[in-house]
């Protein structure tokens, strides 16, 4: 396994697990304790904003980026012939994408209490898909919000590869028609 190889390992890939069930609560803890109170609507508005927005972003960096662009698609294909495997982006990879394209940036342009917000979004968002595309291969689960996103990933895995892009939401497969039920 190398640095920045997409095949984790075991320890690699609960690792990843762990790191994004906890970074997210770090995010949040950070800006609100060095955050000015008069800034925590704004805030909170930023941050709902960037998770909005990483379900947009993880719709289409899985229906252009990873079904599309090489090398991605070869990475991902792996991912789609060996859905269990420990196989995903490593974790020090993912980190500093979220710190160099949407931190960064988002600081550099809205200051670091709305910039971070909006960037603490999309880490939420981030973690719950990391953890619901787990959930949807290694778990069984019975609520009804949980077997529907189950059942359109194993659509998009092993009948249309071509449809349900959407993780944690079939929101943006509904809106540009890639959401298919059978």
């Amino acid at each position: 396994m190398s640095f920045l190889s997409f095949k984790l390992g075991k320890v690699a890939y609960n690792l990843d697990l762990a790191a994004y069930l906890i970074a997210p609560f770090l995010a949040v803890a950070l800006i609100f304790y060095f955050g000015e109170r008069s800034q925590a609507i704004a805030i909170l508005v930023a941050t709902l904003l960037g998770f909005v927005s990483w379900t947009f972003l993880e719709y289409s960096l899985h229906r252009f980026v990873l079904h599309h662009a090489q090398p991605f698609k070869s990475w991902h294909g792996e991912h789609h012939q060996n859905p269990t495997e420990a196989v995903g982006t490593p974790t020090v990879l993912s980190l500093l994408l979220i710190v160099g394209i949407i931190f960064a940036p988002a600081v550099a342009l809205a200051g670091w209490q709305i910039g971070g917000g909006f960037a603490t979004g999309l880490l939420i968002g981030y973690s719950i898909y990391t953890w619901v595309h787990h959930g949807e291969h290694h778990w069984h689960r019975r609520g009804k919000w949980f077997r529907k996103l189950k059942r359109a990933h194993a659509i998009h895995h092993y009948a249309h590869e071509d449809c349900n892009y959407g993780v944690i939401t079939s929101f943006w497969d509904r809106l540009f028609g890639t959401y298919c039920q059978k």
